[in-house]
């Protein structure tokens, strides 16, 4: 797709969203009994991310995302950064390591997602080391074991506090009740994938709910080319069998009479093919290795009839190890270790003894207990790096639901919070939700949020090639963002959304290159602009068929240069159609279902000022029960489209190519 171009792509693309809502209301207001549909496919859903407790979407002063288990088993996503992917405004890059999440048209080379929070069940899931939100395949939980994933636009650091910066992510799992019994999961699929899961979800004497699961996946990888080494002496740039993957998760959950325990640990271990870090091409002991373990207990308890209590204890540990091999000479294998230890606590009390009011107010503390990196050679040994940190971050905040009239209602929430090495600092939100009509919203919010450098920015100093140096005096970043939504959801089985968004960020800590050969630093560059339209429909039939299409345009600019930023789509694209398909002889039973989905990333520019084609990947799955066997089918990138991600500044290549076609067979078996 050529710049000149764009202009019309925009336009019609614009014509054909416009289309689809008028149609598709047509239609909406010809169905018959929509109110037959079950509960867990309305589009009115509870939604509990926007503003810590429960709320209607069409209520919540957000514009929330939402996708549900039915969602994650009928289009076949095998990570959280798939289920993500497949949301409005958002997209997702890979180089061969991790996954990172970009939010309408903003993904800064070398952030591990800190600008977004990573939520399981409520509580914080970001470490405390490089505030990383895992979203791969080193996201500890299992996908089966997911009720829903919510995602709620824009800076909630009035509720929430740093990393809720552009956007929150709450990850809700599921119950021993809802996978009732011994349940066994295995799956195979292209490049020597495989994976089985064993669970247990049952209720006790006691009405106690137990939920109890363990998952091992592995996969080989294909051989990666990359054509910055393509030489003799480096293997022609083919990286062979470097791109495996192997992790084990561990996810148990107890609930009974108010009180929640969760225990979850995942540990990975990536091949690394692409060299990154000035390192030797096609060395097999290059890897990283994350592993992450996670406490929590909540409590909730009704107070009186007009005070609602929750409070929670969580405590974790995530270890990073990375092997880089280095030709000095002599060529040595250089071991980065990142250890972060923290417990914390969260208590909110929900109030409506006052008329037309919802009080909220909490306090949320975490104790950074430790928090060390470490570099070394292992031989011949050196060091060259070790420090260590503790530290504090508190938050206090208030919010009030305020039912000014009885189409009106105002939201506004003051949180101040504090970090060690960090000033502290008040954030405000403020939301008017007016209905329309009572299927009608129209919602105006402004927000404020700040992320305060992490650890791994404020302390990583190595002088070698590829290592991180002079990176002193970094300032917290700060976001405004004010957004103008529409939403209609006319029916159960039908919503739409319209709505415009603008950003001001300043002081943006980013990765760059530093004046020095093979070294980068990290700094304050400056201010960045981001304006945008998203458009949302989606359609339920009785009958089972399911349409959704959700367009954003968006405009990413860093103030002091014309240039859009990197790694920032002006278009994205997104298409899901699934329905019912009976194939041969069907016996007892329900018949199977096909989904397919389209997603459409328009064109990106690299570190590099290269300009990176859109591409569009296609996904197709089937799904049946034939006997006691749930089987999933399912063919990703169907068309093998040649698709690729811009890089970071680690990686010598200006682009990561893509997966093509690949294929995966799931059994899902139930005692």
């Amino acid at each position: 797709m050529q710049r000149g171009s764009e202009p019309n792509t925009t336009q019609r693309t614009q014509q054909l969203v416009l289309a689809l809502l008028c149609g598709f209301a047509s239609h909406a207001a010809a169905q018959a009994d929509i109110a037959q549909l079950p509960l867990e496919q309305l589009m009115q859903m509870e939604v509990r991310t926007a503003s810590r407790y429960a709320q209607t979407a069409l209520e919540a002063p957000a514009v929330v995302s939402v996708v549900t288990a039915d969602d994650i088993r009928l289009f076949g996503y095998r990570t959280l950064a798939e289920v993500l992917g497949s949301m409005r405004g958002l997209y997702v890059s890979y180089d061969r390591s991790y996954h990172y999440l970009g939010t309408r048209g903003f993904a800064t080379p070398g952030d591990y997602n800190t600008r977004v929070l990573l939520l399981v069940n409520g509580v914080r899931f970001n470490d405390n080391l490089y505030d990383q939100a895992a979203i791969g395949t080193d996201f500890p939980l299992d996908l089966d074991l997911v009720d829903r994933v919510e995602f709620v636009p824009g800076p909630g650091s009035a509720v929430y506090g740093a990393n809720a910066f552009f956007g929150v992510v709450n990850v809700i799992t599921r119950n021993g009740r809802q996978l009732a019994g011994p349940q066994i999961s295995v799956e195979a699929g292209s490049q020597g994938s495989a994976k089985a899961r064993f669970s247990l979800g049952t209720v006790d004497a006691l009405g106690s709910d137990w939920l109890i699961a363990v998952t091992r996946s592995s996969s080989g990888g294909a051989d990666q080319y990359f054509s910055a080494f393509d030489a003799p002496e480096t293997h022609h740039g083919v990286a062979h069998r470097l791109d495996f993957d192997r992790s084990t998760q561990l996810f148990a959950r107890m609930q009974r009479e108010g009180l929640t325990l969760t225990l979850a640990h995942g540990e990975r271990t990536k091949g690394t093919p692409t060299a990154s870090f000035s390192q030797a091409f096609n060395d097999p002991r290059s890897r990283y290795i994350d592993t992450t373990t996670r406490l929590a207990a909540e409590t909730t308890h009704q107070i009186s009839p007009s005070l609602a209590l929750t409070g929670r204890v969580h405590a974790g540990r995530y270890r990073f190890v990375g092997d880089y091999v280095y030709d000095y000479p002599p060529l040595t294998v250089n071991r980065d270790v990142g250890t972060g230890q923290w417990w914390g606590t969260d208590w909110q009390w929900v109030s409506t003894a006052f008329a037309r009011h919802k009080l909220a107010w909490g306090i949320d503390y975490r104790r950074d207990t430790r928090i060390q990196q470490l570099n070394v050679d292992l031989d011949p040994p050196a060091q060259y790096l070790d420090t260590r940190r503790s530290g504090d971050a508190l938050g206090i905040y208030m919010q009030d639901e305020f039912a000014l009239a009885p189409t009106l209602t105002l939201h506004t929430g003051l949180r101040w919070g504090k970090q060690s090495g960090s000033a502290g600092s008040f954030h405000p939100r403020l939301g008017l939700v007016y209905w329309w009509t009572p299927s009608t919203a129209l919602k105006l919010l402004h927000g404020t949020a700040y992320r305060p450098p992490n650890a791994y920015e404020r302390d990583y100093r190595v002088d070698l090639p590829g290592g991180i140096v002079s990176s002193e005096g970094l300032r917290s970043e700060k976001v405004r963002t004010t957004e103008l939504a529409l939403e209609h959801a006319p029916t159960g089985a039908t919503r739409m959304l319209l709505t415009a968004f603008r950003s001001q960020v300043t002081d943006l800590i980013a990765l760059g290159d530093a004046n020095a050969a093979e070294r980068l630093n990290f700094g304050n560059t400056g201010s960045v602009r981001v304006h945008g339209l998203e458009a949302e429909v989606e359609q339920r039939w009785q009958g089972g068929s399911r349409l959704r299409v959700a367009y954003g345009w968006q405009k990413a600019r860093n103030t002091s240069t014309p240039e859009p930023l990197t790694n920032s789509p002006r278009h994205l694209l997104k298409a899901q159609w699934s329905d019912t398909l009976a194939l041969g002889a069907q016996g007892p039973g329900k018949p199977g279902q096909y989904a397919v989905e389209a997603i459409a990333v328009g064109a990106r520019r690299t570190l590099t000022g290269s300009r990176l084609p859109g591409s569009i990947v296609t996904n197709i799955v089937y799904t049946k029960r034939f006997a006691d066997v749930d089987v999933s089918m399912g063919v990703y990138n169907l068309f093998n489209h040649r698709a690729a991600d811009p890089a970071s500044y680690e990686i010598r290549e200006a682009s990561i190519r893509q997966d093509g076609r690949t294929y995966r067979l799931k059994l899902t078996y139930a005692f």
